[in-house]
């Protein structure tokens, strides 16, 4: 998981930011102690899509994707990541993976996540889904900062419903 979680980084944001940037936030966001200990709340989704799975979103092959998202109150959630393996990207399995998040959480009305403000394609796909900036937020490391854009987006259920393969 963390070797997916390294090759999308690097891949999405090897020019934008410093080669000491992208060791600091997997170091600091994509270590294994970090991932247990956030997969394992009880208000938290988990899922991966593997290589080989009938679906894509559970099995026993290649990694190539994953989602993790957390209550973060009564009606709202936080996506914490969605990461598509670089090659894989394009093909419909982030939509798949976005609506497996909503779907975890049926109560749920709103969504929130945190996108790197240069992350063009990133931030278009979430607009494609709903998803709008509502603010920004700065992320201090070490090896720089990491200016972020604040997204929200209410329950489309039309959305929900109508992607296959969740």
């Amino acid at each position: 998981m963390r070797r997916l979680l390294e090759l999308t980084w690097r891949r999405a944001f090897g020019a934008l930011l410093s080669p000491a940037a992208l060791r600091e936030v997997s170091q600091r966001w994509h270590n294994e102690a970090h991932l247990a200990g956030q997969t394992s709340l009880r208000d938290c989704f988990f899922a991966v899509a593997e290589a080989g799975s009938r679906k894509g979103l559970a099995g026993l092959g290649r990694l190539l994707g994953l989602v993790t998202a957390t209550r973060t109150g009564r009606r709202a959630v936080f996506l914490n990541r969605l990461y598509v393996r670089p090659g894989r990207q394009g093909g419909g399995l982030g939509e798949r993976l976005l609506s497996a998040a909503w779907k975890a959480f049926p109560g749920v009305q709103g969504m929130r996540l945190e996108v790197l403000k240069d992350n063009g394609r990133a931030i278009a796909f979430y607009r494609r889904h709903g998803f709008r900036v509502t603010g920004s937020k700065a992320v201090r490391l070490e090896a720089g900062t990491l200016r972020l854009a604040v997204m929200k987006a209410r329950r489309d259920r039309r959305f929900v419903a109508s992607v296959k393969g969740t």
